[in-house]
């Protein structure tokens, strides 16, 4: 990679024949660059574009709100966020709180019926036991759809806005951002989210995003303050895999009203994923 570009002249220069060829280019707070007249209906196409001149500009395009950039990181803070993301265990900060009271039967029903669907109430209620909880539940409906496809299929119109940039947020006025770092785990030294709004909490999104990165080949493409956004290589495998990162993003995104299950099984078919963390 070459020496990180620090100019505004540099940048535009990198962007000539991009989707980006031609935007205004200026510094922004801490040694960012801000990009700017970025149609809001084209993100994905405007991020691609920062995000392929990466090599040479050395800066990570992450898409804010105008006015949400705000805090200027020292040194020390880049070095100690960077230090935490490599040692700090993620899910030992960031756990999905599932109640773990048994359900009424009536409860069970009503849940089977929705998905897998009627004919197998009987089978759940035998296998499941006489104390069963909402986690025991939520696996349970997860296999079964995992084990038939038509079932699996029929049950897509609970989950299949989850997949894609379809469940993403839009704006009438975006900023695109270009941090001084390659590592887009570094981004929280510059950007917030409310589901990060503590020292431990921030520490571990970052090794989050860093995990997610190796893993899944998932890039941040804008933090919206209670929102986050990511595009994604390599999407989880059905099974095991996806249910695990399914629970991750459910712990980060605490706000997303679903089951574990309909995350899973949007997450193994989808490019993209949408987290979303309010008061």
């Amino acid at each position: 990679m070459t020496e990180l570009m620090t100019t505004t002249r540099l940048i535009a220069t990198a962007l000539r024949g991009t989707a980006l060829a031609g935007h205004p280019v200026e510094e922004g707070l801490g040694d960012t660059i801000l990009i700017g007249d970025v149609d809001p209906t084209r993100l994905r196409e405007a991020w691609q574009a920062a995000h392929s001149v990466l090599p040479v500009t050395g800066r990570w395009p992450v898409f804010t709100l105008p006015g949400d950039l705000d805090h200027e990181p020292e040194a020390a803070e880049i070095d100690e966020l960077d230090r935490a993301s490599r040692t700090v265990d993620p899910w030992s900060v960031y756990r999905r709180y599932v109640d773990d009271e048994p359900l009424d039967r009536k409860r069970v029903e009503y849940s089977v019926r929705a998905a897998p669907g009627d004919e197998f109430v009987a089978t759940a209620l035998d296998q499941l036991g006489d104390v069963i909880t909402a986690a025991a539940l939520d696996r349970w409906t997860y296999d079964a759809l995992l084990a038939d496809p038509s079932l699996a299929a029929r049950a897509a119109r609970y989950h299949e806005n989850l997949a894609g940039v379809g469940s993403w947020h839009t704006w009438d006025r975006v900023q695109l951002v270009l941090l001084p770092t390659a590592s887009q785990w570094l981004a929280p030294a510059w950007v917030g989210y409310h589901g990060a709004g503590s020292d431990d909490r921030n520490a571990a999104w970052a090794a989050a995003m860093r995990e997610w990165d190796q893993r899944w080949g998932a890039g941040l493409v804008a933090a919206w303050g209670t929102m986050l956004q990511f595009v994604v290589d390599r999407p989880p495998r059905p099974g095991q895999q996806a249910w695990e990162l399914a629970g991750q993003l459910l712990a980060v995104g605490g706000s997303l009203q679903y089951e574990q299950w309909q995350m899973a099984l949007a997450v193994a078919g989808s490019d993209a994923w949408f987290l979303h963390d309010r008061p």
